[in-house]
């Protein structure tokens, strides 16, 4: 087996590895081959001994991630700079999952990933906040407009108006802990900071990092990568209180 048949063969192993794929791997005469699924769709990857890499399969996501993996390593491109499969299709997923989704949100997450492929850190970072903090409007939004009780809605409108969002928010969840009615299921009664607040504060400190540095900033791709892969569930999370609120007002206990 050549050399140049191993270096990629083992790329492209190596890409299936870090997406989670289930794979087989068998030898056929002068080639090594991948059996790769993920839900239903199938693929298999084929390296010869002349380092050509053959994909083989019906059309798919899968098989046009593995067609934008088996382009880096045929062009001698770092193949570490693509980013996993499952960051790829957010936007679709969220489009799916959450219909009335805001199209801002979703433009701004592409955009992010276009940028963090670029390897622009600063401006995936940027994005990401500028989306996360979308969402946290809308979901105050939801949330102010479901509070019948004109007094109480009147001073949480006067502390949350023209404050920064660091702010806002931190109004946002007091009076939120303070009210008597909350999504059904697990996690909400207690568990803000967990679903929402952790998120939130990450993207938010590093848009502050991007947009208004006072040092050189030093945001991490890994670290970004790493928290774009908890950012679908968040703002289902988000939309998941928002959908909540447009239906059900926000009641509190008598004084």
């Amino acid at each position: 087996m050549s050399e140049i048949m191993e270096s990629n063969y083992a790329q492209m192993k190596s890409y299936v590895e870090r997406n989670n794929f289930p794979f087989q791997e068998k030898v056929e005469g002068n080639c090594k081959r991948l059996d790769i699924q993920n839900g239903k769709a199938k693929c298999v990857v084929k390296v010869y001994n002349t380092g050509t890499i053959q994909l083989q399969g019906a059309d798919s996501k899968l098989k046009e991630a593995l067609s934008q993996a088996k382009e880096a390593v045929e062009n001698e491109e770092n193949i570490g700079e693509m980013l996993p499969f499952e960051i790829e299709k957010f936007p679709q997923v969220l489009k799916d999952t959450i219909p009335n989704i805001d199209p801002i949100i979703v433009r701004f997450i592409e955009e992010a990933i276009v940028t963090i492929k670029a390897g622009s850190n600063l401006g995936c970072a940027f994005l990401l906040g500028g989306a996360s903090e979308k969402a946290i409007y809308l979901l105050i939004d939801a949330y102010t407009n479901a509070i019948e009780d004109e007094k109480i809605k009147e001073r949480f409108v006067s502390r949350t108006s023209k404050k920064f969002i660091s702010k806002v928010f931190d109004e946002f969840k007091a009076s939120w802990k303070t009210s008597t009615n909350k999504p059904h299921g697990y996690g909400w009664t207690n568990d803000i900071e967990i679903k929402i607040e952790q998120i939130f504060q990450f993207c938010r400190i590093c848009r502050n990092e991007a947009g208004h540095p006072h040092l050189p900033p030093n945001l991490d791709k890994g670290v970004l990568l790493a928290n774009m892969g908890q950012f679908v569930k968040y703002i289902e999370d988000m939309y998941q209180l928002i959908n909540y609120y447009n239906e059900n007002a926000v009641d509190f206990a008598a004084a």
